[in-house]
């Protein structure tokens, strides 16, 4: 029995409910007027007033961000925080937060800037830093963070916040995704998934599983448990997905490298005969061996509908706040494979807008956030994999099952997702085609397609990194 980390679970879910709370009644308010007099979002008070600043005016920052509940409430204590150092010298300085769904968040930070709206901090993907930088969305921080803070972070942080060898900005977390699994389901089985990364199932040993614990117990046709969900949430994407098409290929391999070094190149990479091979499999797991639904189902894990799922760590967090008082039996093993076993790496980073008229304060949050100190603040909300390698070493959990598993995937075989500028457009054209796939569409015929779509697509960003 399996129930890590709850001591701090009770404070946290109270709080996330009161910021969704907050939230909720904000978004029944009407237009807000000039944001020094109001209060910052999800926050219980207004910016601060120049007397309680030691003179200063008050400024606040514009932060574009994920809308997260349990994230905000993160950000709440690292602004808290971060007003307190250095003797209160940032004291006049608060956040207000502009927080969208994920679908929407990429999209309008770039609109944001090209039409110049006012805007300090933007939380980026990783993979996506360096189409931000080549768009000149982001100011280059290279310059203001030392050779020796960049090497706390992993070395998969700085090539993910790097453009061109120019360090853009620093990550929030990184990322491993492994496979977890509810044991009720596999005990049932009589499953017994391996815990050592060595031993980890290829895909073909892994189908078996999925298929002994995918049942029908009313016999309508549909199951009542899944065997595997791929992935986060209902989206389809590179993170997790990619991985199907790249495990394919031998280190070192066109189909392993998913694309050609120029970042713009996709035949011949995305469409070689072992991609779409891996891609076929991707099919049949949906509708041959029907071991993971055409449409997603929300939540598919977390709420006992599936035995399996592919997924980060901060799954800990998820399925302690879903179950406070036990009953999730929650394991984890390797990730599936076909030739080489590998992790998607990259997570959310700062950025400083290049529309900011507040640098030094920006650069200033931006420091303390991504310190060991607001690292830790994070990571005690979230629960997911620490970015800085001093954090992460001095977190006992890392070194105890299940959380160990994810330390060890990380370092052995976890990979940045494909580094190109052009990779917001790769993204949106893979998640099509692998959509299109687990409907039923031709595997070959997509991914031959996709990848001269995405040539098209990315055409303007050659010679990037000559």
């Amino acid at each position: 029995m399996l129930n890590p980390l709850r001591r701090h679970r009770t404070w946290w879910i109270a709080a996330a409910l009161l910021v969704i709370l907050s939230l909720v009644l904000a978004a029944c308010q009407p237009a807000a007027p000039a944001p020094e007099a109001q209060p910052a979002e999800g926050q219980g008070e207004a910016a601060p007033a120049a007397a309680e600043t030691g003179g200063k005016e008050p400024v606040v920052l514009k932060f574009l961000k994920l809308n997260d509940p349990v994230e905000a409430i993160a950000f709440a204590k690292i602004e808290e925080e971060f007003r307190k150092i250095d003797g209160g010298k940032w004291s006049y300085v608060s956040i207000e937060y502009d927080t969208v769904a994920f679908r929407d968040l990429f999209p309008k930070i770039e609109t944001s800037v090209a039409a110049g709206v006012e805007l300090d901090l933007i939380q980026a993907d990783g993979p996506d830093m360096k189409h931000y930088a080549w768009n000149k969305v982001l100011i280059p921080l290279d310059e203001y963070f030392t050779e020796e803070e960049k090497a706390a972070f992993a070395p998969q942080s700085i090539e993910e916040g790097s453009y061109k060898g120019v360090f853009y900005g620093p990550p929030f977390m990184q990322s491993c995704s492994l496979m977890w699994y509810n044991r009720d389901f596999t005990d049932a089985a009589g499953i017994q998934p391996p815990k050592n990364l060595d031993d980890s199932w290829t895909m073909e040993e892994a189908l078996d599983a999925w298929q002994k614990t995918t049942v029908d117990n009313d016999g309508d046709g549909t199951p009542d448990v899944w065997g595997i969900r791929w992935g986060q949430g209902t989206w389809t994407g590179d993170y997790e997905h990619g991985i199907f098409r790249r495990s394919n290929g031998e280190k070192g391999s066109p189909t392993y490298m998913g694309m050609a070094p120029d970042g713009v190149t996709f035949q011949g990479y995305f469409d070689t005969p072992e991609a779409i091979e891996a891609m076929q499999f991707y099919q049949d797991m949906h509708l041959k061996y029907k071991v993971t639904p055409v449409e997603p189902i929300p939540n598919i894990f977390q709420s006992k509908k599936a035995a399996f799922v592919v997924f980060p760590d901060n799954i800990i967090g998820d399925i302690n706040n879903q179950y406070p008082d036990g009953g999730f039996n929650l394991e984890v093993t390797g990730i599936p494979y076909f030739k080489t076993q590998l992790c998607h790496t990259g997570s959310w980073h700062y950025g400083i807008s290049a529309n900011t008229k507040h640098f030094d304060e920006a650069l200033a949050f931006v420091k303390f956030a991504s310190s060991k100190e607001g690292s830790r603040i994070y990571y005690e909300a979230l629960r997911q994999l620490p970015a800085r390698l001093d954090l992460l070493n001095e977190l006992p959990e890392y070194n105890e099952y299940p959380q160990k598993l994810v330390k060890e995937g990380f370092q052995k075989f976890g990979i940045p997702r494909i580094q190109t500028p052009g990779y917001t457009e790769y993204q949106q054209v893979f998640a099509e085609v692998a959509q299109n796939i687990a409907s039923g569409a031709d595997p070959a015929e997509q991914m031959k397609e996709g990848a001269i779509r995405i040539e098209q697509a990315v055409a303007k960003y050659k010679g990037w990194n000559e």
